[in-house]
């Protein structure tokens, strides 16, 4: 695995002018990532050409260690003080178990905070175990650990009632990624994170990717749906759609959406497209989606940059559309995550 992610040239060339160009101006002195995947190669199991192909962020290389990140951020962020969320892998391609033990000493070291990659089978009490021996800050669950990628998976399957009472008691941190089809527009989901936000109020819950509404065909219905619960934040890692981004702020406001980026995902190269339900991803990458009749002009691919400046451009162009303030940006670019880890370490104190 080689200890640069991002290719030296390419940043010089690209990535760094558009930095000074679009964003130093714009972003605040301090970030705070709140999604972000930290995982070695020895973390990952065996797996076939036919899994890799079967969905498209297979292709991209989940596997950064924590000292490469460290070396992404500060490249990303030049000048910037920036700290992240940090969790493994949650597939079951991955070791979890090793996984939350190395995102476990990346704490300890503090390097990051991080959440607990859960499986639902665990008892409470396997739970509170793993909560005091890493010091995680809540937690990760994940729809394909259920062990089916069957359409309709609710979320208690997957977040089962006993792990909603330790984040709902302490206060903790909970990513929910949510599954089916139709994501947040999906009248199930709408009413079970209703009914989890409501009945749970101490969790601190955050829909990852705007509940995967990469489309204002998924968010408009989703998000207005949403919008009268306050205990529901929102990160947009990997959401590049900056007409999504400025619903979301008028939505939800700037005190409930979060900067995430998704890394090491976001280190993609390319542009992406929104055309109704769908949304199409460019990329000078090698990867067997990305075909011919896809492909731009060597000029154009030369010009991409980062997946995680895409998403950059879209935040900075919805502030700018509803008015942001700068201290509203520093508030969605690490301030209310920053506030979330601190009530869930007061919880955790309480252990």
């Amino acid at each position: 695995m080689p200890s640069q992610l991002i290719d030296p040239r390419r940043y010089e060339e690209v990535d760094l002018p558009i930095f000074r160009n679009e964003f130093d101006a714009f972003l605040p002195a301090t970030i705070y990532d709140c999604h972000v995947h930290v995982a070695l190669p020895e973390h990952r199991g065996p797996v076939t050409r036919e899994w890799i192909t079967s969905d498209w962020p297979n292709e991209v290389d989940y596997r950064m260690s924590v000292e490469q990140l460290a070396e992404v951020q500060a490249k990303l962020f030049p000048g910037r003080q920036v700290r992240s969320l940090v969790f493994t892998m949650p597939s079951p391609k991955y070791f979890i178990e090793e996984g939350n033990r190395y995102v476990a000493e990346a704490i300890r070291a503090g390097a990051a905070d991080g959440l607990l990659v859960t499986r639902p089978e665990w008892s409470q009490e396997e739970l509170l175990r793993l909560l005091r021996a890493g010091s995680f800050v809540g937690f990760k669950p994940y729809p394909g650990l259920v062990g089916s990628r069957a359409d309709d998976i609710p979320i208690e399957a997957f977040f089962p009632p006993h792990h909603q009472e330790v984040a709902d008691r302490l206060r903790l941190i909970v990513v929910l990624h949510i599954g089916r089809p139709e994501r947040l527009r999906d009248p199930s989901n709408l009413r079970e994170i209703r009914q989890l936000a409501t009945t749970r109020p101490g969790i601190q819950l955050i829909i990852a990717h705007i509940g995967r509404a990469y489309t204002m065909t998924y968010a408009e219905p989703g998000l207005a749906a949403l919008h009268d619960v306050p205990g529901i934040c929102h990160d947009f890692a990997m959401n590049l759609n900056a007409d999504v981004l400025e619903l979301a702020l008028r939505e939800v406001g700037p005190e409930r959406l979060l900067y995430g980026s998704d890394l090491p995902i976001a280190l993609m190269r390319g542009v992406r497209a929104h055309e109704g339900d769908r949304y199409i991803n460019f990329s000078d990458g090698d990867y067997s989606w990305n075909t011919p009749e896809r492909r731009k002009t060597a000029e154009e691919e030369a010009r991409y940059t980062l997946y995680l400046y895409e998403e950059l451009r879209a935040f900075r162009t919805a502030a700018q559309r509803v008015g942001l303030s700068s201290e509203q940006v520093s508030r969605v670019m690490g301030a209310n995550a920053k506030e979330m880890v601190e009530t869930a370490k007061q919880g955790l104190s309480r252990l």
